[in-house]
């Protein structure tokens, strides 16, 4: 009876996990995001975008002084953005120096991870401080991870509950 018992919170578990990965993996829809960053001597305002990955990210970027750049690690983006203007010069530095007015970026984020943005255009002595990060988070993990918890902690009670009900001297 008891090897029996051991296997409970195991299977518990394991079928709780499968199921918060299920909910999560079909409840969290990739969503279309409207951002505006402002660029100013030296900082970016957001200095950090969280995102999941499959949204849709629309950027646009405004500078509030003079000219900055917005180079974005691992999307093969880079912007021009010059003081009070609507548009700005966009362009995959992979392409070479195609650049292209634009007035918004729009990307597919399709890769997890920490991505960071900074300028790529020298605007002053603190220039190399002027960074923020774009977070991608997968869809799913949060949702298993709680699964798996509601699983384990069910297994041990109902183990806890059929312990008790044991009379002293049996196994």
């Amino acid at each position: 009876m008891k090897n029996k018992l051991i296997f409970i919170p195991v299977i518990l578990t394991i079928t709780a996990g499968f199921c918060g990965w299920l909910i999560g993996w079909t409840n969290i829809k990739p969503i279309s995001r409207n951002i505006t960053v402002q660029a100013r001597q030296y900082a970016y305002n957001p200095e950090r975008i969280d995102l999941n990955k499959g949204d849709t990210l629309h950027i646009k970027l405004v500078s509030l002084d003079v000219i900055h750049g917005f180079y974005l690690e691992g999307y093969d983006t880079d912007a021009e953005i010059s003081s009070n203007q609507k548009t700005f010069k966009v362009r995959k530095p992979s392409d070479g120096n195609n650049w292209k007015d634009t007035e918004e970026i729009v990307l597919i984020v399709n890769k997890t991870g920490k991505f960071r943005y900074r300028c790529s255009h020298t605007c002053g002595t603190m220039h190399p401080f002027m960074q923020g990060e774009m977070i991608v988070k997968p869809n799913s993990v949060f949702h298993a991870g709680l699964g798996g918890i509601v699983g384990l902690l069910s297994g041990m009670l109902i183990m806890f509950y059929m312990k008790k009900q044991n009379k002293p001297g049996e196994n």
